[in-house]
C-alpha cells in the first residue's frame, strides 16, 4: 500500500496551507521547502489585542462618538433658531408701525395706541413665539 498522496502544511493548527505529495520526490521538494505534516504544525500564539481593538472598546469609543455627535447637533439646532430669530427680527423691524398694528390685530393682540414701533415690534415677535 502506498504512502500517497500525502498531504503537507505551512502555518499552524488553526491557520494553515496544504499541498499534496504525490510521490516520494515531490515530498522531499516540499519537506525542503517548511512544509510539514500536521502533526508538525505549532499551536497557534495566542496574540493579544491592543485594548482599542476589542469589541467592547469599539462600542464605547463609537458610544462616545455618538455622544459628541450629538452634542454638536443641539448647538447647531440652537445656533440655527437664534439665526432664525434674527431674521425674523430684520423682517419684523423692516415693516411699517401701520403694517405691524396690522399683524397684531390679525392676531388679535392687544396694544396701546401710542406705543412706538419698538414697542410693536416686540410684541409681533412674541406672538410669533407663541404659535
Amino acid at each position: 500500500m502506498s504512502d500517497y498522496p500525502k498531504m503537507l502544511y505551512k502555518g499552524n493548527k488553526t491557520n494553515y496551507e496544504h499541498q499534496t505529495a504525490l510521490n516520494e520526490e515531490s515530498e522531499k521538494e516540499l519537506l525542503d521547502s517548511g512544509w510539514v505534516g500536521f502533526g508538525g504544525l505549532p499551536e497557534p500564539k495566542l496574540e493579544s489585542k491592543p485594548i482599542n481593538d476589542s469589541g467592547i472598546n469599539k462600542l464605547q469609543i463609537l458610544e462616545e462618538e455618538n455622544t459628541i455627535l450629538k452634542e454638536e447637533l443641539v448647538e447647531a439646532l440652537k445656533e440655527n433658531q437664534e439665526l432664525r430669530k434674527q431674521i425674523r427680527f430684520k423682517q419684523v423691524e423692516d415693516m411699517s408701525a401701520d403694517d405691524l398694528r396690522k399683524a397684531l390685530d390679525e392676531r388679535k393682540i392687544e396694544y396701546g395706541a401710542r406705543d412706538g414701533k419698538p414697542v410693536l415690534i416686540n410684541l409681533v415677535l412674541e406672538s410669533d413665539d407663541k404659535s
